[in-house]
């Protein structure tokens, strides 16, 4: 997940300083980001399939989208490519939702990243320090339950655009903090205020951006 993070935090921060050069009349960015922005969408698809460790299907749907985007703005092709790629993404999400609610026991083994869709991992760790957890457009569960810490473990959760829910048992303390950027990050937890301070903690490192993250004993109903 963290090339993931990486490059979108890169996309924003070029688009940021082409935006200021732009405005302040150093650079004339506007031309350059309108023929280059597919670029960001080939990344976000590649940036998946390289935090994923594997060639999935909607990682490749998103870098072939993004690779007839930037064809179109290229003027590579002597038609209109914008048709045919939403075509494709529909198409894709149209196959996708045979597939889109895994189960746990196909998802053991990988962080739980959801894109235009839903994904949800029970993680049952008998000695849990670290995990990660992603949804783009979508939303993502991680079910930490059946899981045991020693002592502190974290959780990195990063929203864009989606929801995240962490559920933790009731004998946890809760620890949530994070960067909300039109977003937000929540602890509906029941048991803090009772749980002694030996309790295991839970860290959860909260990104949302136009998104959300909780983090519950119960999953929502």
């Amino acid at each position: 997940m963290r090339p993931l993070r990486f490059w979108i935090g890169l996309v924003l921060l070029t688009l940021g300083v082409f935006g200021v050069l732009d405005a302040t009349g150093v650079l004339g960015a506007g031309s350059t980001i309108d023929r280059w922005w597919p670029v960001a969408i080939i990344g976000l698809g590649l940036g998946f399939m390289l935090a994923q460790r594997r060639i999935s299907f909607w990682p490749s749907v998103i870098t072939v989208l993004g690779v007839i985007l930037l064809a179109d703005t290229q003027n590579w092709a002597t038609g209109d490519l914008v048709g045919p790629a939403i075509l494709i993404l529909i198409g894709g999400a149209i196959l996708a939702g045979f597939a889109r609610h895994r189960t746990a026991a196909h998802l053991e083994q990988h962080e739980p990243i959801a894109v235009f869709s839903g994904a949800k991992m029970i993680d049952r760790s008998e000695h849990l320090n670290h995990t990660d957890v992603t949804a783009i457009f979508g939303g993502a569960t991680l079910d930490l339950r059946d899981a045991h810490i020693d002592d502190v473990a974290t959780v990195d959760a990063f929203a864009m655009f989606g929801g995240v829910q962490v559920l933790v048992p009731k004998d946890w303390r809760v620890s949530v903090g994070g960067l909300p950027i039109f977003g937000g990050y929540d602890d509906k937890t029941t048991g803090n205020g009772s749980l002694p301070p030996d309790a295991p903690l839970l860290k959860v490192n909260a990104t949302a951006i136009f998104g959300g993250v909780e983090v519950a004993n119960e999953p929502k109903k």
